[in-house]
């Protein structure tokens, strides 16, 4: 757990730092604050952009898993931005280093059609180890990432992978499809008696209108090109709040074989051993001590009325939780809101007298 706090606070730190880099330099040459720009002056936002921000990049992100695979993308996007927010590109070495640039796209997309090859020829493979793991797993994600190791190995990308085909399969193909209990299975929705739906029609139309008006302020008062950029960014913006909404209405928490699996929207997940549950009780922990703990999953919608969850429950052992874009967490306590209460308490208390029993 400790670890894994280590590598989130170097993510974010290297996110800091990142900005830090872009706004510093984008206010250099943009707004000018200090005067003209100078060639010494451009020569070290292209040091910043095109050295400085990879080299953070790999000390706080990559650190010993170096590849060209992973450097690149960083690379030439400074070196774009670099070549965009420069008001001249009179210097020789902004020739020099485009060819350059030019070489390292041509390498990094051969590298990309490399890999969609190998891709395509275990796409079967893949299909048949989803199919495979459907059965097993209650929720998309747990499923198509299981489906994607199986095929291709530990790979760190995977798990970031698995959280924009989870976007994907639920914005686009989940319209249809209705939650359908397993056998031996209880299940538990979230979201019947929550006012999320109000607050996702709300959110929906809040973004569609924001999708049409920031288009053509920008597109009037800067430039139509910037104006399609923040639209495509509201769209994507739009796709999560969607695709969110369809895995919570699919996602039911699930008790079954020992186990408790839940999956709150597009956003996290995590799968319980019911051996490792301690106890489960009416909320006692305050809404400023819940906030500050940073090892509790909260099983619960937002709505626009905020309410105490239900039921904390604390857990023996630690229990991963997979958060987006590939972040884990170790977490020892659960908060949990369900439209069925009384029937979810008796579940786990049912549960925890057994296991007390057999102890006896």
């Amino acid at each position: 757990m400790e670890q894994s706090l280590k590598k989130n606070r170097s993510i974010y730190l290297f996110a800091f730092l990142a900005l830090l880099i872009l706004g510093s330099n984008y206010t250099l040459m943009i707004i000018q604050p200090f005067g003209p720009i100078t060639e010494p002056l451009i020569l070290a936002s292209l040091f910043d952009l095109t050295i400085v921000l990879p080299l953070f990049f790999y000390l706080f992100v990559v650190r010993n898993r170096l590849s060209l695979i992973t450097l690149l993308p960083v690379i030439i996007g400074g070196f774009w931005f670099a070549y965009f927010i420069v008001p001249s590109h009179e210097l020789a070495i902004f020739d020099y280093l485009k060819y350059g640039i030019f070489a390292l796209e041509g390498l990094f997309i051969v590298i990309e059609l490399f890999l969609a090859a190998m891709l395509l020829g275990k796409i079967p493979v893949l299909y048949q180890h989803y199919k495979t793991q459907k059965e097993i797993n209650y929720f998309f994600p747990a499923a198509i990432r299981t489906a994607l190791k199986t095929t291709f190995g530990q790979k760190k990308v995977i798990d970031i992978l698995v959280y924009d085909f989870t976007i994907f399969y639920y914005g686009f193909f989940a319209w249809k499809k209705k939650w359908v209990d397993s056998a031996h299975a209880c299940s538990f929705t979230i979201h019947r008696n929550s006012g999320y739906f109000g607050l996702f029609i709300m959110l929906v139309h809040a973004m569609v209108i924001e999708v049409i008006g920031v288009h053509f302020l920008i597109a009037h008062f800067w430039s139509p090109t910037a104006a399609w950029i923040f639209t495509a960014l509201d769209v994507y913006a739009l796709l999560l709040i969607i695709a969110d909404y369809q895995a919570v209405r699919l996602s039911p928490i699930v008790i079954k074989d020992g186990a408790l699996f839940a999956q709150v929207g597009i956003r996290r997940e995590i799968v319980v051993d019911l051996k490792k549950i301690k106890s489960i009780q009416p909320t006692i922990t305050g809404k400023k001590e819940r906030a500050r703990e940073k090892d509790s999953f909260a099983i619960t919608l937002p709505n626009l009325f905020e309410e105490d969850p239900q039921f904390e429950i604390v857990l023996t052992e630690p229990a991963l939780a997979y958060l987006p874009f590939g972040f884990k967490r170790e977490m020892t306590k659960l908060y949990v809101t369900v439209d069925d209460k009384e029937a979810f308490s008796q579940e786990i208390s049912h549960y925890l007298e057994e296991k007390s029993t057999i102890h006896e």
